[in-house]
């Protein structure tokens, strides 16, 4: 594994950086700048250059890179600003970079090239590089970009994405000035919302560099994007390695904000620990996931809830609700004053920083049941049949929990129909198919003719494994004339 130089900035270091980059802001997120330096016309990593962070300021840090030339910073940012990172080693031109960093947003894979003071092919005494003057456009390869991703426009936010390719002859030899040649830039895929590439032709300068940039559209999603050298005199195209890059959406919008849970019913009114996913689908202004990462709170009034989450790449973050106390009691429409109804609220903050909220409602069951049927008693004659009506609540008078098993027995010889064998579904309030059933029973012994009673039994079991039963029904099967 490649090894890395850590660089943790002071508490009055991280003063100076407000101060300088923004206003003060308790939410200060970490963010990575790693790299390696190398030999610009070897490619060679090169071993305890010097790297400083020399803009802003009071972020002025310098460490040396390790065996394979790599270097890292972390760092703490509340808002984009822009840094500047200056290499440099004996015998080598100091070179440095700018870019923009952001709370959240690591920078990666940066690539800062220093050219030898003396022999631009040499470095360290490395025989192994061709010499001489390169010879025509044979390969296309990436030597940086700035941003693997990127935020679609109008965030406020990283739009763009700069890379710099290099073309080199059939021995690896950079073209100079005198052999330069134009490079087209093309995105071979990408979402279509408006995605451009500035410029779309550049000529290579003296060290064989060219370089483009991607500025995002509106939409969201992955872009390919490739560089092309053609060389008609040769019958030859040219072309390089797909780059990827990611175009993330921006900031929530209330249109696009939708919560709901796992179980709208779950057994939890007299049970504790009992866990209840909410899943909560965050977009942008344009339907688009907002950017991984954007935080969304959450709060329940019954039992406890996960506190917050970061939305994934597709915009969606999960919150953990806890059967506990207390005990929900919200008076909500459809609930008639029954207990047991809880509102959980997820809250996150749109592009003008204005809080943004969605609600729903989830009832807690309890375990036990309250059965009850009418008629309590028949008189069946031979192979007649009578139906029944039942109820089925919890001790709040609301449905019992999604998967609560419900069954009907009436004993051998009797024909069961209806609502007699089923697993309850999501009901958060009760009526027909939620706490109302019917079934009916038929005579279909045909080889005795013996009367005799019989008791009809109701199951109720919960997904936790308790069961209620009733056995109020009961009746004479009568013998045949």
């Amino acid at each position: 594994m490649k090894s890395k130089i850590l660089v943790f900035l002071s508490l009055s270091c991280f003063v100076l950086l407000v101060q300088a980059c923004g206003t003060a802001d308790s939410d200060l997120e970490s963010v990575s700048i790693s790299g390696e330096v190398s030999n610009q016309n070897t490619g060679n990593p090169i071993e305890d250059a010097i790297v400083e962070i020399v803009n802003p300021a009071p972020l002025r840090q310098t460490i040396t890179t390790d065996s394979l030339g790599q270097f890292a910073f972390t760092i703490e940012a509340d808002s984009s600003f822009s840094v500047t990172i200056e290499a440099s080693r004996q015998g080598f031109n100091s070179k440095s970079t700018t870019f923009k960093v952001a709370p959240e947003t690591d920078v990666t894979d940066l690539i800062i090239e220093l050219l030898s003071e003396t022999d631009p092919g040499d470095e360290g005494g490395d025989d192994e590089q061709v010499g001489g003057e390169p010879e025509g456009a044979a390969a296309i390869v990436l030597t940086g970009i700035s941003n693997q991703a990127i935020n679609i426009a109008e965030t406020g936010d990283q739009v763009s994405s700069a890379f710099t390719f290099e073309v080199q002859d059939s021995a690896g030899r950079s073209l100079n000035r005198e052999k330069a040649v134009d490079v087209q830039f093309s995105i071979i895929s990408g979402p279509g919302g408006g995605e451009e590439l500035i410029p779309q032709v550049a000529k290579t300068n003296a060290q064989g560099r060219v370089t483009s940039s991607l500025f995002s559209g509106n939409t969201a999603g992955p872009v390919k994007i490739q560089a092309l050298v053609d060389r008609p005199e040769v019958g030859l195209t040219i072309r390089s390695k797909p780059v990827l890059i990611a175009i993330h959406g921006g900031f929530p919008d209330e249109d696009h904000f939708s919560i709901a849970p796992n179980k709208f019913n779950f057994e939890g009114y007299d049970i504790n620990g009992v866990r209840n996913t909410v899943t909560v689908i965050v977009g942008d202004k344009f339907s688009n996931p907002v950017k991984p990462g954007t935080v969304v709170y959450f709060s329940t009034t019954g039992g406890v809830i996960q506190g917050s989450g970061e939305t994934d790449e597709d915009g969606i973050v999960t919150a953990d609700l806890i059967s506990g106390e207390p005990r929900p009691t919200d008076d909500i429409s459809g609930s008639a004053g029954r207990p047991g109804y809880s509102t959980v609220t997820a809250t996150t903050v749109d592009e003008n920083d204005n809080r943004i909220s969605k609600q729903i409602n989830v009832v807690f069951s309890t375990r036990g049941a309250l059965i009850d049927a009418s008629p309590t008693t028949f008189d069946l004659s031979p192979n007649g049949g009578e139906s029944f009506s039942y109820t089925v609540t919890d001790l709040n008078g609301n449905p019992m929990a999604a998967g609560t098993e419900i069954s009907v027995e009436a004993g051998e010889g009797i024909e069961v129909t209806g609502d007699s064998d089923f697993t309850l579904g999501n009901h958060l309030f009760p009526g027909p198919g939620a706490t109302e059933f019917n079934f009916s029973i038929r005579d279909t012994d045909e080889e005795s003719n013996d009367p005799a009673s019989l008791t009809i039994k109701i199951s109720v079991t919960t997904p936790s494994g308790n069961t209620t039963t009733y056995t109020e029904i009961s009746g004479t099967r009568r013998k045949s004339q």
